[in-house]
């Protein structure tokens, strides 16, 4: 008895450092496994709303771009024509955005000049107010003003240097650039906690482009832009409630959302850079307690649970033994069967982990409403182009295109129509190249295109001669006929260039495609 009592024992404790050594590894497995989907779906939310705050901004560019175009075709700018070119621009169409202005730029002699000129030409009550101790003035001599601040007028915005980094930016690039983080001006009667972090976009007015005549600066189209109003709610729609997340400009928060309970540890919050309005932005994202439950987390403790169970069951049979030899091994072949269907369980839970992780990957390297190659699977791919055409010598060009028009589609048949157009034109870029060719989704609408083994730049010039008859044949929307252009940038790979120089020479090139008149290309 005494031995059949230590045989038990023997087999008790061999059952218990078995079942609990099997136990640790499946939960190590799943927890693992957990651990590395969540992390997948924090980066499809990184990615997710980085290209929104990309998207978003472009639209502003765009704007204060198109606006900075119309007033340079003006061969005698007057305060009717500002008022008139900005009558449709509100808070509904530009959430967070103060107003607009146009700014001219002047010297210390010439500001008495600069009052009366203005004063001529429809801004009746001007008078402007040179910042004490500055060499050169930006005075704000037209404004449109969103909300209830109307004593904007006649400022000079030397006095926030944060702006007048902007504005030098815009008219030494010829581009719409934004400024670093700072206080609008007209928000210093607030409350210092109601007075948002806000950033200025600003596009450089010239005259004379498209003529004959010599371009020539006229000032600058300045939009201001409270950065909560202008973000928050595109964080929180793009982040469904499941992410908390922040937007900082050179260490300063210019929007933060914080639903739920952040989940504390570092292991899942990600970050990442933006490039807007050639500024530099930084993007954090912190994980909740709802992207976890939404994760299948709890499924390492589910199985850890279960595995003490059937330990602890095993452990049980192995004790009836002392009864029964007979029904002790009818007891095992139980256990066995039960760990089997558990071992098969595991299996499939790993299996689905798999699969989510391929899906996850295909949304981490592709646009979600096009289906084509987004900006980072187009890098990694021009990338391995160029060391190719290093190694070989065989060419290859980059096309970057942008469409003429979209802003009006979006304005007028909504956003549900421009996402048609965008797959369209999608479409039809595919169509319009070769299979082995990379065509790709920047954001918003802009695309770029890779083109290898090309014989020559004609080559590639034909290409986007075929995309441009492409792109411009109407686009039905729902039984209305949408009309879109393009405006395409050429550059041929040479030695010595790499990836990020193709793209930005064919972005350079595509900007001039863009002033000579849209719907044409240009080659670097």
């Amino acid at each position: 008895m005494r031995r059949r009592r230590g045989w038990t024992g023997l087999m008790v404790a061999a059952v218990l450092v078995t079942g609990g050594a099997v136990t640790a590894a499946a939960y190590d497995v799943v927890e693992r496994g957990e651990d590395r989907y969540a992390g997948q779906v924090m980066d499809r939310y990184a990615a997710d709303l980085s290209a929104a705050v990309s998207d978003r901004t472009s639209r502003y560019s765009e704007t204060v771009g198109d606006l900075a175009a119309a007033v340079g075709a003006q061969s005698d700018l007057r305060a009717a024509d500002f008022a008139r070119m900005t009558a449709t621009l509100d808070t509904a169409r530009l959430p967070g955005a103060a107003g607009v202005s146009f700014v001219v730029p002047a010297t210390a002699e010439q500001v008495a000049g600069l009052q009366r000129y203005w004063r001529d030409h429809g801004a009746s009550g001007l008078t402007l107010q040179p910042a004490k101790g500055a060499v050169t003035h930006d005075f704000v001599v037209f404004e449109h003003t969103f909300d209830s601040v109307n004593d904007v007028a006649g400022i000079d915005l030397t006095q926030r240097p944060q702006v007048t980094e902007a504005l030098r930016t815009a008219r030494a690039s010829g581009r719409p650039a934004i400024s670093p983080a700072f206080r609008l001006i007209r928000d210093r009667g607030l409350d210092p906690g109601a007075r948002q972090t806000s950033v200025a976009f600003a596009a450089p007015v010239f005259a004379g482009l498209g003529s004959a005549a010599p371009d020539r600066f006229q000032g600058w189209i300045v939009l201001p832009v409270r950065g909560q109003d202008f973000l928050a709610q595109t964080l929180l729609d793009r982040g469904q409630g499941a992410v908390q997340a922040g937007l900082i400009d050179a260490g300063t928060v210019l929007a933060s959302v914080s639903p739920g309970r952040r989940v504390p540890g570092e292991g899942l919050m990600r970050q990442r850079g933006l490039s807007v309005g050639q500024r530099h932005w930084e993007l954090s994202l912190w994980p909740t307690t709802r992207l976890l439950n939404a994760t299948d987390r709890g499924m390492s403790r589910f199985s850890l649970a279960a595995g003490v169970a059937l330990t602890l069951l095993l452990c049980l049979m192995t004790a009836v033994l002392n009864g029964s030899r007979n029904r002790a091994l009818h007891q095992v072949d139980q256990a066995t069967t039960a760990l089997r269907h558990d071992i098969a369980r595991r299996e499939d839970v790993e299996a689905r982990l798999r699969e989510r992780e391929h899906e996850l990957r295909h949304l981490a390297f592709h646009d979600p409403l096009t289906g084509l190659a987004n900006r980072m699977l187009f890098h990694d791919r021009l990338t391995h182009a160029v060391a190719t055409h290093a190694r070989t010598g065989r060419p290859l060009a980059v096309l970057f295109l942008d469409l003429d028009g979209f802003k009006l589609v979006n304005d007028r048949l909504g956003h549900q129509a421009g996402d048609t157009v965008l797959r369209t034109v999608a479409e039809r870029l595919r169509l319009s190249v070769r299979t082995a060719d990379t065509v790709a989704r920047f954001g918003g609408d802009e695309f770029a295109v890779i083109l290898e083994d090309v014989t020559s730049a004609a080559d590639a010039q034909a290409v986007a001669e075929r995309i441009i008859t492409g792109v411009q044949a109407p686009i039905d929307v729902t039984g209305t006929p949408a009309h879109v252009s393009t405006s395409i940038g050429i550059a041929v790979s040479r030695a010595g260039l790499t990836a990020d120089d193709l793209i930005r020479q064919a972005d350079t090139a595509m900007y001039a495609a863009k002033t000579a008149g849209k719907n044409r290309y240009v080659a670097s």
